[in-house]
């Protein structure tokens, strides 16, 4: 059972190669780099922001949580980042589905582990210098459909947190229905924001989500069509 269980989410052993550098070792060359323009030649806003994108990592628990855990291996990394981004989708529903989403401390932190999600993704446009080769692009795709799938949980938890929805709402369902129509931007209006904060909200939810799936399936799909063209020559 042991030797499944290896075979199935680690593979070949000689792929688990040892982790040649840590992720706060990584961080502080990131930062080393990103500063002394060693991989792109940027100035002024674009250097603040990328600047800002990879030092603001260091506040949230992913890079800290592979600093602990990934010492084993590239694989064993890998498949710690995975499962801390299901937890991290599975999170939200917990606290819609158990009530819990009625505590502030429950909105919060929603929102702090979404911020690192956004915070993240944005850096896959911005800073995708800095970042290692992936071995699949398709496990990137899975990668941010999950993150897709916990950004609209955790609005759904800020919507019904702070009492933002008025209308057919009757249950937690309703929030994570009017989310995802509020993320693909259908809008029934049978469900609508009752407060100005509610209106900020939804609409950063609008932007960020034809940002998110635009920009993103693009940036993926094209680093697919090179990968394919390679295997071609």
């Amino acid at each position: 059972m042991k030797r499944f269980l290896y075979k199935l989410f680690i593979g070949d052993p000689a792929y688990n190669t040892p982790v040649r550098s840590t992720p706060y070792s990584t961080f502080v060359r990131d930062i080393y780099n990103t500063w002394h323009n060693k991989r792109h030649h940027d100035t002024g806003l674009e250097k603040l922001l990328r600047l800002f994108l990879v030092g603001v990592q260091i506040i949230f628990p992913g890079m800290h949580l592979m600093q602990l855990l990934g010492k084993p291996g590239i694989i064993v990394r890998n498949i710690v980042k995975e499962l801390y981004v299901v937890c991290k989708t599975v999170l939200p529903f917990i606290f819609l589905s158990e009530g819990y989403y009625h505590n502030l401390w429950a909105v919060g932190v929603s929102v702090y582990l979404m911020a690192e999600t956004v915070l993240y993704v944005i850096s896959m446009i911005f800073v995708s210098d800095i970042f290692v080769e992936p071995r699949s692009y398709r496990r990137n795709l899975l990668m941010l459909l999950l993150n897709y799938i916990e950004i609209c949980l955790s609005f759904a938890v800020v919507y019904g947190g702070l009492n933002m929805l008025s209308g057919k709402v009757s249950s937690y369902v309703d929030y994570i229905y009017f989310s995802v129509v509020t993320s693909t931007t259908i809008g029934y209006g049978d469900i609508y924001p009752s407060s100005h904060l509610g209106k900020w909200v939804v609409s950063s939810e609008a932007i960020l989500s034809i940002a998110f799936v635009g920009l993103f399936l693009n940036f993926f799909g094209s680093k697919m069509e090179r990968t394919y063209r390679r295997d071609d020559e």
